[in-house]
């Protein structure tokens, strides 16, 4: 075996069962040296894998062990979810056994692979399945097996859909020309130096009081399917037709497309360079609208630069703010939204019952607009989120109501579909969102006399009330506590 810890993993490695570091241009069995086995490296940005071991005699099994983000034992084991890596002198005449171990959730998936890096397909579900014997206290043996014969000597294997820094800036290079695009840097990564990016997107000719969508993403490093949500949505606005139109006329669309950039450079999963989930530690600062000096530097970055000018513009005042996230669930759970309060007068005020009818309302939207393909949401969303530091906390905390802040999460499965969900289908979701956004009321208010929160003719799938249950093996991870 070969461990590939902290920086010396960003180095090409080459895996024997030997543990041998080998040459560039394939390896041999040191006992039948007319046997070529294959070599596995994770030198690339966002690649990912912890250790690699040689099961047979033949080069035809491997184990592959996955790693903590920056190879931090102290991180949960539900952090634990990425990888990415590259095979090379992978054999085309048999068919590969590959472990994936250290599997920190429960679920059945399937990865994907990659014959030139760039074009991605899935694998067929008859050659991925979760080994016997799966226990999440025992990492060792929570295993996705893969059995496959590969068409190509070379192969990238991930986990899912790769989205990576070098990705984001050719979108962003692809857009930067429209008349309705300008691309501002608010500062750079800590670790990286990387450009954290503002997109801003309008009709500069409208002088007309306009209104503010924010929306952010990839604050969880590997969270990949956010980013093509924005392809999809960015691509809806920027279109030439009467809808889009009509966006840029009414809106102001802010967008800070990959928060957290060291990590998704390192190939974490979830937390920056410094092992920091991001994600909770919007840390106030009392009486004020900016972060607190502890807050992690990109929090800080984008609090300062985007945040809290859009909160201060009351020429366009923000209305509705995305924070867009990837979730780890059973095979057909679709995208979903996590909405705050709820509508018990007994429990909640005026003001926390009018962004719940806000919230259950663009809920519906997005779901007429996406096939239905949105999970149907809680009765009762509950006011954890109070609890902790996340955007949406801040958002209440500064502007009530009058923001609609909340979660989207999309997920790895067939999501709604009869196939596994794909980069087009995440970009169709991002479509949706545009057009529900465009149907969003004039005032932005809603009404209990008038909004019906408990129709649920536009979701085509069955509720599910364990997405809104934090689940024993990920403490923290989902948003919606008991209250």
């Amino acid at each position: 075996m070969v461990d590939l810890p902290g920086s010396s993993r960003r180095f090409a490695l080459v895996l024997l069962a030997a543990a041998l570091w080998v040459g560039c241009h394939g390896s041999s069995d040191p006992s039948n040296p007319a046997i070529v086995v294959p070599r596995f490296s994770s030198d690339f940005e966002s690649g990912s894998i912890h250790a690699v071991t040689q099961l047979d005699q033949e080069g035809l099994a491997w184990e592959l062990k996955l790693r903590n983000d920056n190879d931090d034992a102290t991180l949960p084991n539900s952090f634990r979810t990425w990888w990415y890596v590259r095979a090379d002198d992978v054999p085309t005449q048999q068919s590969l056994r590959l472990e994936f171990s250290r599997l920190g959730f429960p679920y059945y998936f399937v990865p994907v692979y990659s014959y030139d890096g760039k074009t991605w397909q899935y694998f067929e579900e008859a050659e991925v399945a979760l080994a016997p014997g799966f226990d999440l206290t025992k990492p060792d043996s929570c295993r996705l097996v893969i059995h496959k014969k590969f068409a190509a000597a070379t192969v990238w294997i991930a986990r899912t859909f790769p989205y990576t820094t070098n990705d984001l800036s050719a979108f962003l290079n692809s857009i930067s020309t429209s008349p309705h695009v300008r691309i501002d840097t608010l500062g750079a990564s800590p670790r990286f130096q990387k450009p954290l990016s503002l997109i801003t997107i309008s009709d500069a000719t409208v002088s007309a009081p306009r209104k503010t969508i924010w929306i952010h993403a990839r604050t969880h490093a590997a969270e990949t399917g956010p980013s093509f949500v924005l392809e999809g949505l960015i691509r809806a606005v920027l279109a030439d037709d009467a809808t889009a139109k009509a966006l840029r006329q009414h809106y102001i669309f802010k967008i800070v497309p990959m928060h957290n950039q060291d990590g998704v450079f390192l190939g974490n999963y979830r937390t920056n360079a410094s092992s920091i989930d991001l994600e909770a530690r919007w840390l106030p600062s009392p009486g004020s609208p900016y972060l607190d000096a502890a807050a992690p530097l990109e929090n800080r970055l984008i609090n300062q630069g985007a945040m809290v000018p859009a909160l201060l513009n009351a020429a366009a005042p923000v209305v509705l703010a995305l924070n867009l996230h990837s979730s780890n669930a059973t095979p057909d759970t679709a995208a979903f939204f996590f909405p705050h309060f709820g509508s018990d007068s007994s429990k909640y005020s005026v003001a926390q019952r009018n962004l719940w009818q806000k919230q259950i309302a663009f809920i519906q939207e997005v779901a007429r607009n996406y096939g239905g393909r949105i999970e149907q949401p809680p009765a009762d969303g509950g006011s954890g989120f109070l609890n902790s530091f996340f955007p949406e906390t801040w958002w209440w905390t500064q502007a009530q109501d009058s923001v609609n802040a909340m979660t989207l999460e999309t997920t790895y499965g067939r999501a709604g579909f009869g196939h596994w969900v794909t980069e087009n289908d995440l970009r169709d979701l991002g479509t949706a969102l545009a057009l529900a956004i465009n149907n969003l009321p004039p005032t932005q208010r809603h009404s209990a006399e008038t909004d019906d929160t408990t129709d649920t003719s536009m979701f085509r799938l069955p509720f599910k009330p364990e997405i809104y249950i934090e689940p024993e093996y990920c403490p923290l991870y989902y948003r919606v506590p008991e209250v």
